[in-house]
């Protein structure tokens, strides 16, 4: 069969900083803490805290003081080097051939909630912004605190638990076949029994975009 590669990362624009998004990939852009700025020939955007935009080569982020980057680079090439640019984490995953999109969302996580066993229809990086999250990754479990990431291939189960007493808060991209455009749910429960219970979380969808 024939697979595409991709090379998904998330890093941290240092804090005032002026980063021009290079062109060779797809981008996302969250606003964790303070106020950031997007500048193309089209004129400047202003970005709030908690906000998302999908920035296109050439826009130069002034960033804020927390201003978290996504990249899916086709190819799987190395990693990106910048001295603007801090690392968070970068994985390299082959799938299948078909159009894709690239989504990104928030989701908020009550306080003692347990997902589901389930998986999603692709892979995906997501970052933790509030809360205290115990990840449950096919055989891998990892203590996910404030500002850390995990990736999930889409093809292992996964169980998310809420050990915080407030609501979890995670920013997260993913690589999806097209016909979820649109929003629709990239959720499959791992059983029946699974996809009975509650998920117990609330998406917010920044937006998607189409990949060439």
């Amino acid at each position: 069969m024939t697979t595409q590669s991709w090379r998904l990362s998330v890093y941290d624009i240092k804090p005032g900083a002026i980063y021009t998004v290079p062109g060779d990939a797809h981008h996302f852009l969250y606003v964790e803490k303070g106020e950031a700025m997007a500048a193309s020939a089209s004129g400047m955007v202003t970005l709030p805290t908690e906000s998302g935009h999908f920035p296109v080569g050439g826009e130069m982020i002034h960033a804020g003081e927390r201003t978290w980057l996504y990249e899916v680079r086709p190819g799987a090439p190395g990693l990106r080097t910048h001295e603007d640019l801090t690392p968070v984490l970068s994985r390299t995953i082959s799938i299948g051939e078909g159009a894709m999109l690239l989504r990104a969302d928030r989701i908020d996580q009550p306080a003692g909630m347990v997902t589901p066993s389930h998986h999603h229809r692709g892979p995906g990086i997501r970052r933790l912004s509030a809360g205290l999250l115990l990840a449950e990754v096919g055989d891998h479990v990892d203590l996910i605190q404030p500002g850390q990431a995990w990736f999930e291939t889409g093809r292992e189960a996964v169980v998310g638990s809420n050990i915080s007493d407030k609501t979890n808060i995670f920013i997260r991209i993913m690589l999806l076949p097209a016909e979820l455009e649109d929003g629709k749910s990239s959720f499959v429960a791992t059983t029946p029994a699974d996809a009975a219970r509650p998920r117990g979380v609330v998406p917010r969808v920044f937006g998607e975009r189409m990949l060439a």
